[in-house]
C-alpha cells in the first residue's frame, strides 16, 4: 500500500500480501503471474540424459504422486509436473525458478540439468506454444494437448494443484483452441507414431520382406520395431550406442530383433532396404562428408528433428523422407512448409490472445480485491457489534453500514484520500451518534493504514 503526503492511499495491491501461494493471491493483472515460474527441458542430444533421468513417463501412479508431493513439501508451494516422450517441465506457484530447480535436484537427484527458466507471463506464453503444437517436433500435432489435459486432470484429482491455480492451465487450454484455429491446426494432424506406422505399412505393402534398420531404441524406436513386428517382418536390426542397455530396456522386443552398434553393423556387411531414424541430435548425423554406410538405393524414414540425414547423405539411388516431409503429410498439404514463417505467425497469434488473458487476470484481480475488502469490513462489523457501549438500535445497522463502507472503497479501486473516506463514514444518513461515527471513521482509517505493514511472501 502507498500513502501520499496529502493522505492519499493506494491499497489496490493488498491481496498480493496473502500467503497462500496461489496464482490468485495477487491483485493486478501482471502481478497475478509474478509468483509463477516454470523450468523445462526439451529432448535433444545435449539434454537426452537429463530428460531420461527426470521424466515421469513409465512411473506408476503411486510413484508419481510421491514425486509431486515431495516437490511440494520441499518448495512449500504447489508444483505441476508434465512429462512427454520429448520434454519435461515443472510449474511452481509461489516459488522462484531457482528454488524449484533446487527442489528437483534434491528430490530426484539430477544436478546441473540444462533447464530453460521462465516466470510471470512468459510461463503462460511457453505453455501455449507447447500445447498448441508450435513447439512440437511435428508442428501443430494434437497429441501434446491431450497429454496436457490429462496431466491437469491428474493434478486436480490428486489435490496437487488447487482449483485456483489450475485456472492458469484452463486459460492455456482456452488459448490453445484459439491459436490452433487461427493457425489452421484445428484440422486433425496425425501423431508422429501414426505417421511412422502408416508409412511403414505402405512401404512393406503386404507380406513383402525387407531388411529393416532402426536407428535408436528409445520410445519412438521401440514403437517402430513393434510396428515392424506387427507387419510380420523377420529382418529387424536396431542400432544403439549401448546394445546391452537397450536390450534390457525392452526385453520382449529385443528377442525379435538384433541390436548392435553402427560400427558392428558395418563390419558385418549389414544391408538395409528401409532405415527408420529416431535419433535425437542438434545437427545431422549423416552428411555429404559423413554419408550413411550403404551402397544401395535405401529408403530412409527420418523422424528426427532436426533431421539426422542431411541431403545427399545417402546413395544417389536412395530416398530420404525427412521431418518436413512428415509435417506436410501430417497436415495433408502438398506445399512447401516454412518452419520459421509458421513460428513467426504463431507468435503473433499468441500475442493477440494474450490481451484476452490479461483482461481475465484483471477481472480476477478485481474480484480478489473486492472479496478481501468485504471480508475485512465483515471482521470490523463483528468487532463493533460486540461493543457493550453501542445501543441495540445502532447495533442492528452496523453490518449493513460496513458493507456500504466496503462498497465505497471498492468503487475507488483502492485509490483514495483518507479524508474522503472519513467524510463518507461520518456523513452517513444512518441513525448513528456522531461520537460513534467518529470512532468508526478512526477505526477504518487505522485499518487502512495498518495494511502498509502487512508482510509479503517470504517475509
Amino acid at each position: 500500500m502507498l500513502k501520499g503526503p496529502n493522505g492519499r492511499v493506494n491499497i489496490s495491491d493488498i491481496t498480493s500480501f496473502t500467503t497462500d501461494k496461489t496464482a490468485s493471491s495477487h491483485a493486478s493483472g501482471e502481478s497475478l503471474m509474478d509468483g509463477i515460474c516454470m523450468v523445462s527441458m526439451k529432448l535433444d542430444s545435449d539434454t537426452k540424459e537429463s530428460v531420461e533421468a527426470l521424466t515421469s513417463e513409465g512411473m506408476t501412479d503411486f510413484e508419481k504422486n510421491e514425486l509431486v508431493s515431495k516437490l511440494r513439501d520441499f518448495t512449500g508451494g504447489e508444483v505441476f509436473e508434465f512429462s512427454t516422450c520429448n520434454r519435461v517441465l515443472y510449474v511452481g506457484f509461489g516459488v522462484s525458478a531457482e528454488e524449484l530447480i533446487l527442489a528437483i535436484e534434491e528430490v530426484i537427484g539430477v544436478f546441473a540439468a540444462p533447464f530453460r527458466k521462465s516466470d510471470g507471463m512468459a510461463v503462460w506464453r511457453d505453455l501455449v506454444r507447447i500445447c498448441s503444437g508450435l513447439d512440437s517436433f511435428i508442428v501443430g500435432e494434437l497429441q501434446v494437448m491431450g497429454q496436457f489435459r490429462d496431466a491437469v486432470s491428474w493434478h486436480k484429482q490428486n489435490n496437487h494443484v488447487s482449483s485456483v491455480n489450475c485456472a492458469l492451465f484452463d486459460h492455456v487450454i482456452a488459448a490453445n483452441r484459439i491459436v490452433r484455429k487461427e493457425m489452421g491446426f484445428d484440422k486433425t494432424a496425425e501423431s508422429m507414431l501414426n505417421l511412422a506406422t502408416n508409412a511403414m505399412a505402405e512401404m512393406i505393402d503386404g507380406n513383402k520382406q525387407l531388411n529393416n534398420l532402426v536407428l535408436g531404441f528409445g520410445e519412438m524406436g521401440s514403437k517402430a520395431v513393434e510396428s515392424l513386428i506387427q507387419q510380420n517382418q523377420k529382418s529387424i536390426t536396431v542400432i544403439s550406442r549401448d546394445p546391452e542397455i537397450s536390450s534390457s530396456r525392452y526385453p520382449y522386443l529385443s528377442e525379435r530383433c538384433d541390436i548392435m552398434t553402427l560400427k558392428q553393423w558395418v563390419e558385418t556387411g549389414g544391408e538395409a532396404d528401409l532405415v527408420i531414424s529416431t535419433l535425437r541430435n542438434k545437427k545431422p548425423t549423416f552428411t555429404l562428408n559423413n554419408p550413411f554406410p550403404s551402397n544401395n538405393g535405401v529408403t530412409v524414414m527420418d523422424f528426427s528433428w532436426p533431421s539426422s540425414f542431411a541431403p545427399d547423405s545417402v546413395h544417389p539411388e536412395g530416398t530420404i523422407y525427412d521431418m518436413e516431409h512428415w509435417i506436410r503429410r501430417s497436415r495433408k498439404l502438398g506445399v512447401d512448409w516454412n518452419y520459421e514463417e509458421t513460428l513467426e505467425k504463431g507468435e503473433g497469434v499468441i500475442a493477440s490472445v494474450e490481451d484476452n488473458f490479461q483482461m481475465a487476470l484483471k477481472n480476477l484481480s478485481q474480484a480478489n480485491f473486492r472479496s478481501f475488502v468485504y471480508a475485512k469490513m465483515e471482521e470490523k462489523s463483528q468487532i463493533w457489534e460486540s461493543s457493550s457501549s453501542i445501543l441495540s438500535s445502532e447495533r442492528a445497522q452496523i453490518k449493513a453500514f460496513c458493507r456500504e463502507i466496503a462498497g465505497w472503497i471498492c468503487q475507488t479501486n483502492g485509490e483514495f484520500n483518507l479524508s474522503d473516506l472519513n467524510d463518507f463514514v461520518t456523513g452517513t444518513t444512518r441513525n448513528l451518534s456522531d461520537d460513534l461515527l467518529k470512532k468508526f471513521a478512526n477505526d477504518v482509517n487505522e485499518t487502512i493504514l495498518s495494511m502498509e505493514g502487512t508482510p509479503s511472501w517470504g517475509a
